[in-house]
């Protein structure tokens, strides 16, 4: 997701090449799907019952190359799900995140896991996609260098952001639970990353900071089944959300033609992507190119973000205030 202040203009034919390229894009069905959910032992964030923990840090990446290793027997459309809950700070010499326990007497950089799972030389890579979830502080820090597969971050925040303790009620593990049931009870048996995204973002407590969804290297869809979910529902005693839902306005430059046959192709270019991409335009101005405002929902965004130089306004809750 860009919040850069400006963006590169890009020719109207570029523009309607590549959002018709994203919006059609479908994920893979997986056959295999693994998960390495990771905390350190001492830890007083609530990230306790998981399954391994960073006693022994060569151990935890002999893990995940076990977990590789598993997906490969079958060469099948695999899944790997690695899932860090705890303590984050930004090393002030590689300016990178590391992950701490509580007392911080080790400091695990995040890179070495990054960049295994960016080098797995395994035969079976092309057929390899990973999430990575972190619930720390400045998981945002977490994005490097993307890959030929697809890699995608759900950070609870921001590389600069600090998340509030689970023992305050604001946990963004259980929001991602929370939001996995919300889809399934609406009748979903698989959702991409950017469903559940979009529902993070609408479940989102005031005082939490904004969740970053990041597509690493190829921009595929991750799809991820909710048939399995347990009964149980990890949403009850959640602070309630701040709003029940919001939008996203984003701006595009765009060029190629004059300013009229732009804004006129644009919009018929809208009318005709698939109905839950929806993109409003909301404004547009004449520059030296034609600057559009437009809304849209957070899976939308997400989407042709990964793709189109769109710039992020902000999260919106509700129509334009100011009138004419």
């Amino acid at each position: 997701m860009s919040t850069a202040p400006t963006s590169a203009t890009i020719p109207i034919e570029e523009f309607e090449i590549k959002l018709r390229e994203t919006v059609e894009a479908r994920g893979a069905t997986y056959q295999r799907v693994k998960a390495l959910i990771l905390r350190f032992e001492d830890d007083a964030s609530g990230a306790d019952q998981d399954a391994c923990t960073f006693s022994d840090w060569p151990n935890v990446l002999e893990r995940i190359i076990a977990k590789v290793g598993q997906l490969s027997v079958s060469g099948a459309r695999s899944l790997l799900i690695i899932a860090y809950i705890g303590h984050g700070i930004i090393d002030t010499e590689s300016n990178g995140l590391q992950l701490i326990p509580e007392n911080g007497s080790q400091k695990m950089p995040w890179s070495d896991i990054h960049e295994l799972i960016l080098a797995c030389t395994f035969g079976f890579t092309q057929n390899l996609d990973v999430l990575a979830v972190l619930d720390c502080c400045y998981a945002g820090s977490a994005v490097r260098a993307g890959a030929k597969r697809t890699v995608q971050l759900l950070a609870a925040g921001g590389e600069r952001s600090k998340v509030r303790s689970r023992t305050h009620g604001v946990s963004f593990t259980r929001r991602f639970l929370q939001a996995a049931f919300v889809l399934k009870n609406a009748g979903n048996l698989y959702v991409n990353v950017e469903n559940i995204f979009g529902e993070l973002q609408r479940l989102k407590p005031s005082k939490a900071p904004d969740a970053v969804h990041q597509i690493i290297g190829n921009a595929h869809p991750l799809v991820l089944p909710l048939n399995h979910l347990s009964p149980s529902n990890p949403g009850k005693n959640l602070e309630e959300p701040s709003s029940n839902e919001t939008s996203v306005l984003f701006k595009i430059s765009l060029a190629g033609r004059p300013s009229n046959v732009i804004l006129k192709d644009f919009q018929q270019i809208c009318k005709t992507i698939p109905p839950e991409f929806k993109i409003t335009l909301e404004r547009a101005y004449e520059s030296n190119s034609v600057l559009l405002i437009c809304r849209a929902s957070w899976e939308t965004f997400t989407r042709i973000s990964a793709t189109l130089d769109c710039v992020f306004v902000g999260a919106i809750k509700g129509p334009c205030l100011v009138h004419g």
